[in-house]
This record gives structure tokens, C-alpha cells and sequence, in this order.
């Protein structure tokens, strides 16, 4: 019980790390919707989804895909903490890194997709 509590904390420990970096870094310098300057995981879902970030909301789809990927990056050192060589382990969540993106991404463009509807 006491392992399942640590590998939470170290779960919401990385999660927030991550979160409050890509606060500060991109969020802050957000200023407005620009098509030359946007984030490349906001250019992936326009052109793969066609979704129209200027009726959304810039800052709004930029703080969903903020949270996606500090989920993202918590999960895959939470699922390879258990992996001692750091070879084996980068391996590991190299393979996982490209389901979970896709995956997480497919979701969200479905979302604002039946939203914007």
C-alpha cells in the first residue's frame, strides 16, 4: 500500500513539474493565434483534424494540449520506473510515446470537433 503511495505522489510530483514548466515557457509567451508561430502540437491537430483554433480559443486549446502532455510524460515515467537499466527503459518508452500521443491527441481533436459542431 505504501509503494501504490509513492508511485502516486512520484505520478502528481512529475505531473505538476511538467505542467508548471509548460506553464511558464509556453503558456506565458502566449500572446495571440499566429499560424507561423504556433506550437507544433497544435499545428498537428489543424492540419491532421482540421480543427479551427481561432473559434475555440487559442489559449484554451493550448492549455488542453498542455495538460494532455503533462499526463502524458507523468504516465510514461510512472509506467517505466520499474525498469532499472535506463537503455531498456528508453526503449520502452519510446515505443509507448507514439500510441499515447496519437491516442490522447485522437481524443481531444474529437472533442473540440463535436464541440465546434
Amino acid at each position: 500500500m505504501v509503494e501504490l503511495a509513492k508511485i502516486a505522489l512520484e505520478f502528481v510530483g512529475v505531473f505538476l513539474i511538467v505542467y508548471l514548466g509548460y506553464y511558464f515557457f509556453i503558456y506565458k509567451k502566449a500572446k495571440r493565434f499566429d499560424r507561423k508561430k504556433m506550437p507544433t502540437n497544435i499545428k498537428y491537430l489543424v492540419f491532421k483534424y482540421n480543427i479551427n483554433v481561432v473559434k475555440i480559443g487559442y489559449k484554451r486549446v493550448l492549455k488542453t494540449l498542455m495538460f494532455c502532455d503533462s499526463f502524458i510524460v507523468a504516465l510514461l515515467f510512472s509506467v517505466t520506473r520499474f525498469v532499472d537499466n535506463i537503455y531498456i527503459r528508453l526503449i520502452i518508452a519510446f515505443i509507448l510515446i507514439f500510441p499515447l500521443f496519437a491516442g490522447i491527441y485522437h481524443l481531444v481533436a474529437m472533442h473540440y470537433k463535436k464541440e465546434s459542431e
